[in-house]
């Protein structure tokens, strides 16, 4: 493992720590990391100089590019997209898009064990179908997750890091 991967988990990790106990991931926490992931891809990593930039600038994109769209529904916090392009500074573009990929995959497989847990298959499905339908009816985004509703929420910095575990470990 190289000291790289090491700080990308180590700040993964601090991410997902901070999530489950609060509920939030701290600016300063993904800044951080986001710097020394500018560090890493500018300074440490191969490649021509503009190359290891557009890495950096590719890396941290991805994860907005491709999510961004479910925090503009309100569906995805804005920590969790900050976390993915924390990770993205150090992957680079291709292992970012990896990432995300992953991470949905791990969060699905969590929400179907959450929806099985607490048995409210049909109570997420009509809250999903309300809100498709409230959207498209109003063209108004309000937020997914409200204080009333809990039965849905979980951390997805968790399935970030799995994700981060099975790239960097198995060279996805």
């Amino acid at each position: 493992m190289f000291l790289s991967d090491a700080v990308l988990l180590g700040f993964a990790s601090a991410a997902a720590l901070c999530d489950l106990g609060t509920g939030k991931i701290p600016n300063a926490l993904t800044g951080c990391g986001l710097c020394c992931g500018a560090i890493h891809m500018l300074f440490a990593a191969q490649g021509p100089p503009l190359l290891r930039l557009w890495s950096f600038l590719g890396g941290a994109a991805v994860p907005l590019l491709l999510l961004g769209w479910l925090f503009i529904l309100r569906m995805i916090g804005a920590g969790d997209i900050k976390l993915l392009c924390m990770a993205g500074s150090f992957l680079g573009p291709r292992r970012a898009a990896s990432c995300v990929l992953f991470s949905l995959l791990f969060g699905g497989a969590v929400s179907a064990y959450l929806v099985w847990r607490r048995g409210n298959l049909f109570s997420r499905l009509s809250r999903f179908g309300s809100y498709i339908s409230d959207l498209v009816r109003t063209g108004q985004r309000r937020p997914y997750h409200d204080e009333a509703d809990t039965g849905g929420e979980f951390c997805f910095s968790v399935p970030v890091l799995l994700a981060l575990i099975c790239i960097l470990g198995g060279g996805f």
